[in-house]
C-alpha cells in the first residue's frame, strides 16, 4: 500500500505552522532562514510543497525544536515493538493536529504567569476526564502531581 504523501507533507506543514505561530515568526522570516521566498514557506505550510530534509534539520536547529516535532502525532507507535502498526502505517489514516489544539497551544504560550499555567492545564484535565467519563474511559493525575501544583497556587484570600 502506497503511503499517502500529501497526507505527511500536510501534517509537517501543520507542525510548521504550529512551531512559527509559537514562536510568532513571519512567513518571511522562516523563508529567510531556509533560503526560499514567503510563499513557499506558505506552500510548506499547506502541505503543497514538501520540506526537504536539510530545510526541517536547519528549521529544528534554529528553533531549537528535535527533528522529530515535525512528525509526532503522525502514526501511533505498536505497544509491543514500538513500531507503528499495519493500519496507521498508511499516513492518510492519521490525522493532523486539529486546528483547535493549535490555537490552544498557541494560546498557552503566550501565558507568562507559572501559575495561571498549572490552572489551566488543570481545567483543560477536567474537561478531558469529563469527557472521557462521558466515553467510559478513565483519565487520572497522579496525587504527587496535584499536590505539587496546588502547592505552586497562590493560597485562597
Amino acid at each position: 500500500m502506497k503511503p499517502d504523501r500529501d497526507g505527511v507533507n500536510r501534517h509537517i506543514g501543520d507542525r510548521l505552522r504550529l512551531l512559527r505561530g509559537k514562536h510568532r515568526l513571519t512567513l518571511k522570516y522562516v523563508g529567510e532562514l531556509l533560503g526560499v521566498s514567503h510563499q513557499q514557506v506558505e506552500n510548506y505550510e499547506s502541505g503543497k510543497n514538501r520540506l526537504t530534509a536539510d530545510a526541517l534539520f536547519i528549521l529544528s536547529r534554529r528553533l531549537k525544536v528535535d527533528p522529530r516535532f515535525f512528525f509526532e502525532g503522525l502514526v501511533k507507535p505498536s505497544p509491543e515493538s514500538g513500531f507503528a502498526d499495519g493500519a496507521a502505517s498508511d499516513y492518510g489514516s492519521e490525522p493532523a493536529s486539529s486546528p483547535e489544539s493549535s490555537r490552544l497551544d498557541g494560546a498557552f504560550a503566550q501565558i507568562r504567569s507559572r501559575q495561571l499555567r498549572i490552572l489551566t492545564v488543570q481545567i483543560v484535565e477536567t474537561v478531558a476526564a469529563v469527557d472521557a467519563g462521558a466515553a467510559g474511559q478513565k483519565i487520572s493525575v497522579s496525587p504527587a502531581r496535584k499536590r505539587q501544583e496546588a502547592s505552586e497556587l497562590p493560597k485562597p484570600r
